[in-house]
């Protein structure tokens, strides 16, 4: 799998476009200007600026749309991995029992935030999970359930085991 985004070939071709109607439409209104009239030269520079610019505005926006796709693809190949994992924990029976969940104080809920948007709450273990997964970082804002003060996922040492 790709790590890293790739420049599709349509945003090379439109930011080349771009560039070369901005450098035919000025040499050409410099002719224009010389040989007809000064107004109609400088029409001429001004259009094919604004040409230009339309063809390097839509490359930006293709390039934005495969880096969203990209990002898109890569949350979801985080999530499928996330069940996966999860499913084969279930399945082998690694998880630990409600009594002994209980017994351990590991029944603790979190709250955490993305993009300012509060989430949960989620058990210790299922954030443990998003951590590893990369869906939440040492950054992410986490308030324990019952507290009202944010804090930092790091800040907590019984999610950090």
């Amino acid at each position: 799998m790709t790590t890293k985004h790739e420049t599709p070939i349509l945003t090379s071709i439109l930011n080349s476009f771009g560039i070369a109607t901005i450098v035919f439409a000025f040499f050409y209104g410099v002719f224009v200007s010389f040989g007809d009239s000064l107004r109609g030269g400088i029409f001429v520079i001004v259009g094919g600026i604004f040409a230009g610019l339309i063809y390097i505005g839509l490359a930006q926006a293709v390039d934005f749309l495969a880096r969203t796709a990209f990002s898109t693809d890569r949350v979801c190949t985080i999530l499928e991995s996330s069940i996966t994992e999860r499913l084969r924990a279930i399945e082998s029976g690694c998880f630990a029992s409600p009594v002994t969940t209980r017994l351990s104080g590991s029944n603790i809920r979190y709250f955490y935030s993305t993009n300012e948007e509060p989430q949960g709450p989620v058990e210790a273990g299922d954030l443990r999970m998003m951590r590893k997964d990369g869906l939440v970082t040492e950054d992410t804002p986490v308030l324990r359930e019952g507290e009202s003060k944010w804090r930092r996922f790091r800040d907590y040492l019984t999610l950090n085991r």
